[in-house]
């Protein structure tokens, strides 16, 4: 059945039974042979041919095309599934993720992953944005979660969820921050700019729990998450425009099994954590 289908897609897309031979790889007699067959199981008449020998869909044509291209696409779909399940027996994907992004979202990608794709095996690196996108530009990962809008040559970034900054903590003098490279440096040093603040001191660390630590003992400020700050810590709204998002690096040019419906689910996963 689906060789006459894709016989019949042929016709139609060319108005041409010979032009469909050529595409098929195979004669006119037999493309002929195959819409006759098409039309007697359906009891209707797929194409006509006017008086300059033009070959044109019928009505019951337009319907069956439409149904015969979903059908197609969803069997290809299937046979691809199929084909990835037997050779998903175990899948070692290699991922960074940025200090942030390792606490306030990738527990919870994680569950769902591991959830809907129990044959993954994952080897997570800790790093700092711009360390995530050197590696996947030397093709140590796989995948890239960044809190920097980053890019990388020949790489696709995808927009996750959004993440509200906010300034935590006492107002000692001392400003908290991370290491350059960081995400967290990136948004730190624009607010300090735009605010017009100068710290008595600056305070670098490299480590973003060590960071919400600092601040819930009261030796500074700092940016963090909203989802982060400690209950009795003291928070300031910034505003939207301290409102940041998180992106997925991948090479598109690098394949496993599922490999989209993982990143789907990914993207499905950030939204509802939104």
């Amino acid at each position: 059945m689906f060789n006459l289908l894709r016989t019949f897609m042929a016709v139609y897309e060319t108005r041409s039974f010979s032009l469909a031979a050529e595409q098929l790889f195979s004669s006119q007699p037999t493309v002929s042979h195959h819409i006759h067959q098409l039309e007697h199981e359906l009891n209707v008449s797929l194409f006509e041919r006017n008086k300059r020998s033009a070959t044109i869909p019928t009505a019951a044509a337009d319907i069956l095309y439409e149904f015969s291209t979903n059908m197609l696409a969803d069997w290809d779909k299937t046979k691809q599934a199929m084909q990835n399940t037997a050779a998903a027996a175990s899948v070692e994907l290699n991922i960074g993720i940025s200090q942030s992004i390792a606490v306030v979202l990738f527990p919870s990608l994680a569950r769902g992953l591991k959830a809907a794709f129990p044959f993954l095996e994952f080897n997570v690196a800790v790093l700092n944005s711009l360390q995530v996108v050197k590696q996947m530009e030397a093709r140590r990962l796989d995948l890239g979660f960044i809190e920097q809008p980053l890019t990388l040559k020949g790489a696709v970034r995808t927009t996750l969820c959004a993440d509200q900054l906010v300034v935590a903590g006492w107002p000692t003098g001392t400003w908290l921050t991370r290491e350059e490279g960081s995400g967290m440096r990136y948004y730190t040093t624009a607010y300090l700019q735009e605010a017009g603040i100068t710290p008595d001191h600056l305070m670098t660390v490299n480590n973003n729990s060590m960071l919400r630590a600092l601040v819930q003992n009261k030796v500074g400020q700092a940016l963090l998450s909203d989802r982060i700050v400690p209950q009795e810590v003291p928070q300031q709204t910034i505003g939207a425009k301290f409102r940041r998002h998180f992106y997925l690096l991948q090479n598109p040019d690098v394949h496993w099994p599922h490999k989209q419906a993982m990143v789907d689910t990914i993207q499905h996963l950030a939204n509802k954590a939104d």
